[in-house]
């Protein structure tokens, strides 16, 4: 294999061309990328010089490709015959399930209907031989075309090292995480996610779906117990198998998944994450358990989702509907009408006899003082500012390749998009570098009060909010520090600037060492 470094541009085979580096992982490397013969977007999985499952990799993915259920990711080519290996895939497009549930937890039977396509797509693959390993809120996916699909079968468990001798159980075990983090928003799997973990009872074990968020029908409850080995009263033995659990599933009263495609754009086909192995080993071990006996919480104590606002009442005066069409409560129109009408007349006449008080000019009160007909200027009144654009600050030696891509996502408003930068090996950058910084051009000079952020939970990293004339954060002036983790807001102490950067000199952990920043909202005066 080759020891020359892969550049965007690159052509593999003669057909596939390297558009842009999506991620980088444990020695591989993601691409977004066009099959020229074809002309169709395609994922594309590189690997280092010397990564040493190069030929695991291939043979999985060449397992995979013989799949025909399209709610798996396709596997188009796969080689390691040349100088250059690579995994050529379909380019998957769509809203992760942890994308789903940034609003929050699923309606039951949406989160039933959901899992249950992706457990019917696991029961092909164990049939056909293969399983996946390494389930997690990433591998399941709300097309944009309006379908559910697995991505990362066979070849993310290789690339993370991830192995068993229980696959079916692995695998019921990943499915009913996912069900209990649709159900819930909650994730009882171990790292790997955003989502916030499962809350655990005396025993460690995750509490069950109903005991986190009133209205879970029991069935649901009983399905999420089976597969990850919490006692359900009156539940049967634990699945055996993902076409066990499918099965179960198809017995619970279900709603249609919506037909309209989602927005948002989740590559790629495979997603890397070295925990894999981690978070298998941890739900492998909970599941060598014994079962306890059923922990009932009363319902005092139970997690409750926030209840929405209440509609305002609006008192009605002088009107009725007549709720039958017979024409009741419409007799008094004529009278209401020339109310109306009345109070119309006498407010004219009284603004004209008022305009005539003050004199010729207008400028004299009712005591024949004098007022004065300039009036002091009004206080600006702060609100949200338009951001022109959104620029980095990433000076060498060791510049961040994934930062310079979709800065725009910081931007845009969406609730699906994000801003990331690589993967690092820890909170101070690896020792790659000293921080990075999100700038943000006004377009104009601004006066800024706050800026709102919002990013995943996890364990805090450290921002600070630097406002000046210039886009190198260096020359700007430290405004506020704060953790950045979540939603928060950052003072701008009313200073004067054209560029707002957010440096990041400590990254959060959310799963992993990186930033992800979904939006950034200035408020100010321009």
């Amino acid at each position: 294999m080759s020891t020359s470094v892969i550049e965007p541009g690159t052509r593999l085979a003669g057909r596939y061309r390297l558009d842009d580096r999506v991620s980088e992982a444990g020695g591989s490397t993601f691409w977004k990328a066009t099959d020229e013969i074809l002309a169709r977007a395609v994922a594309v999985l590189t690997f280092a010089p010397g990564f040493p499952r190069v030929n695991d990799v291939v043979t999985a993915a060449r397992a995979a490709s013989r799949l025909t259920d399209p709610r798996l990711t396709q596997v188009f080519d796969a080689d390691d015959s040349g100088e250059r290996a690579y995994v050529v895939s379909e380019w998957v497009t769509g809203e992760t399930l942890e994308d789903l549930l940034a609003q929050g937890p699923m309606e039951a039977d949406r989160a039933a209907a959901f899992l249950l396509e992706a457990a019917e797509a696991l029961t092909s693959a164990h049939a056909a031989g293969l399983a996946h390993l390494c389930l997690t809120p990433h591998n399941l996916v709300w097309t944009s075309g309006g379908t559910v699909k697995i991505t990362g079968l066979g070849v993310e468990a290789v690339l993370s090292g991830a192995e068993s001798d229980t696959p079916a159980l692995d695998d019921v075990q990943g499915l009913g995480a996912m069900l209990y983090a649709a159900l819930t928003g909650h994730w009882p799997g171990g790292e790997g996610t955003v989502l916030p973990p499962a809350p655990t009872g005396a025993d460690g074990r995750p509490l069950l779906p109903s005991q986190v968020r009133a209205g879970i029908p029991h069935n649901l409850d009983a399905i999420v117990g089976r597969a990850l080995g919490i006692a359900v009263r009156g539940a049967p033995e634990r699945f055996d198998s993902p076409g066990a659990f499918a099965d179960a599933l198809a017995k619970v009263p279900r709603s249609p998944l919506p037909f309209v495609p989602l927005v948002g754009s989740t590559p790629p086909a495979v997603v890397q994450r070295p925990d894999s192995t981690d978070r298998t080993a941890n739900m492998s071990a909970a599941a060598s358990q014994p079962i306890p006996p059923v922990q009932t919480i009363p319902d005092s104590a139970r997690m409750r989702p926030p209840q929405p606002p209440q509609p305002p009442q609006h008192a009605t005066v002088g009107m009725r509907s007549s709720g039958g069409g017979n024409g009741r409560g419409s007799s008094n129109r004529p009278l209401l009408v020339a109310v109306v009408v009345v109070v119309l007349v006498v407010v004219a006449v009284g603004g004209w006899a008022l305009s005539q008080m003050g004199g010729d000019d207008g400028t004299k009160n009712a005591k024949g003082g004098t007022q004065s007909s300039t009036s002091a200027s009004p206080t600006p009144k702060v609100g949200e500012l338009k951001v022109d654009r959104a620029l980095l600050d990433n000076d060498p030696p060791h510049a961040d390749t994934t930062a310079p891509k979709d800065l725009g996502n910081a931007i845009d408003k969406s609730k699906s998009t994000y801003w990331t930068t690589q993967h690092y090996y820890g909170a101070d950058f690896g020792g790659q570098r000293k921080g990075i910084g999100l700038v943000l051009d006004m377009g104009r000079t601004v006066t800024v009060d706050r800026v709102a952020v919002s990013m995943p939970d996890g364990t805090p990293g450290r921002v600070e909010l630097r406002v000046g004339d210039s886009q190198k954060s260096s020359a700007s002036q430290t405004q506020d520090t704060g953790d950045a983790v979540g939603n928060f807001e950052l003072k701008g102490k009313q200073a004067k600037g054209q560029y707002i950067t957010l440096w990041f000199s400590k990254l959060p952990s959310i799963g992993s060492f990186q930033i992800k920043v979904k939006d950034v909202t200035v408020y100010g005066t321009a």
